[in-house]
């Protein structure tokens, strides 16, 4: 019994790395796409699942970076398949994280899906907006799937409501500021308002009309993801645990509100531009882990004698436990 649990514990740490860096993986394809559509190659394959009829085209520059992206899609579909069997196939791992994997899964299939309905209908901003919100979520759940089989940060004891408020509130500007980046993206939008701080000709709000009212909007998201993140430093500045990720968080989106900038003072240049999505996915990750501690209560640090556990033992306690006399 104490060696089957000691394989579970082994077997769930080396999972937890797999997907872990799945996600990593994950976060550099998003960022590839980012890379596809600001080099103007989203239909430079024009036909899908094939390239110019062929899985291995002829190559220039711009077909190199669509064809890339599929081909580091299809890794990532390999690497998720394979880890989610492993998984799968001890009882006791399939119990914690079958259901994630299962979503992870749904979303994966999702998202091929969206990929080619995106080329094949010439790159409409629905499709392109839900393949941005669609991987973003798939890279969510790797995430959940990894720090669960890791059994990192367990919650000992329950947040305030007020935090508990506060990580909401951020979470759902930050879902919102996703669609509407890939809004503005798939609009052409960026540089709707051509100036910053203000929009156009000093006026910080000219009108919400069409474009223009789709940028701003993007804009007070971030003002409003701002502000919901120096509520959460101010909040936790005494808990170690979500004090520390809220203080990452509030760094990122003050650095994603100064790329932004950048953006659109430079006008909108490729580097820029993919550094924008690079940073607004280590944000929604980051945010992901604030929210689950928020949640489940996850506090690092002394616990209270007198509070009454969240959670089950992590794997790490049970590994621990195995070699118990």
């Amino acid at each position: 019994m104490a060696g089957s649990i000691e394989r579970d514990a082994r077997t769930a740490r080396n999972l937890g790395r797999a997907f872990l860096a799945l996600v990593g993986l994950t976060w550099l394809l998003i960022v590839f796409g980012a890379l596809v559509r600001a080099h103007g190659a989203g239909l430079a394959c024009p036909d899908w699942p094939y390239c110019f009829g062929s899985l291995l085209p002829r190559m220039d520059f711009r077909v190199l970076l669509e064809w890339g992206h599929r081909a580091t899609a299809g890794i990532v579909t390999f690497l998720f398949v394979s880890a989610s069997f492993l998984a799968w196939l001890r009882p006791a791992l399939r119990g914690e994280v079958g259901r994630l994997i299962a979503l992870a899964g749904l979303l994966l299939v999702a998202q091929i899906v969206l990929g080619g309905l995106t080329v094949l209908h010439l790159l409409v901003y629905w499709s392109v907006v839900l393949h941005l919100l669609t991987g973003t979520a798939f890279c969510v759940v790797l995430l959940l799937i990894a720090r669960r089989l890791l059994g990192a940060l367990e919650p000992v004891r329950a947040s305030s409501p007020r935090v508990r408020a506060l990580a909401l509130a951020a979470g759902t500007a930050i879902a919102i500021q996703i669609a509407l980046g890939g809004l503005v993206s798939s609009n052409y939008a960026g540089l709707a308002c051509p100036e910053w701080p203000a929009c156009a000709g000093g006026v910080w709000f000219p009108g919400f009309d069409a474009l223009v009212g789709l940028n701003l909007a993007h804009r007070l998201g971030g003002y409003v993801t701002a502000l919901c993140y120096v509520g959460l430093v101010i909040a936790t500045f005494r808990d170690p645990l979500l004090g520390s990720l809220a203080r990452i968080g509030l760094s990122l989106v003050l650095f994603q509100i100064l790329i932004g900038s950048l953006n659109v003072l430079m006008r909108l240049p490729v580097e820029v531009t993919a550094l924008h999505s690079a940073v607004a996915t280590l944000i929604v990750l980051v945010t992901t882990l604030l929210l689950r501690a928020t949640l489940r209560g996850a506090v690092r640090g002394a616990i209270d004698p007198g509070a009454i556990p969240l959670a089950r033992p992590s794997y790490a306690d049970t590994d621990r436990m195995a070699g118990a006399p």
